[in-house]
């Protein structure tokens, strides 16, 4: 299932959950069948969740340009009166 279809089925369960829970009906099989099927979506949820977060991503895959190191330019000092002469 891809994560939109894991939260829109975990959002409904909650909610039946919840309107039987207001109702106050004692379907109490019902109700175990509802929060078995939640906790199976809570664990696919948490399962993508690691995939996720182990898939490599595009940082790892381009290799990063070497760090440029700036230096002064050094100008010998015979340079600058030959440059003034």
């Amino acid at each position: 299932m891809t994560l939109n279809e894991l939260k829109g089925k975990y959002a409904r369960l909650s909610n039946e959950i919840d309107r039987l829970a207001a109702e106050g009906v004692r379907n109490e099989a019902r109700l175990m069948r509802l929060m078995n099927d939640l906790d199976e979506v809570h664990r696919e949820l948490c399962e993508l969740r690691l995939r996720t977060f182990a898939a490599p991503t595009l940082r790892d895959a381009v290799p990063r340009p070497e760090p440029v190191t700036l230096r002064a330019a050094v100008v010998p000092i015979n340079a600058e009166l030959s440059l003034a002469g």
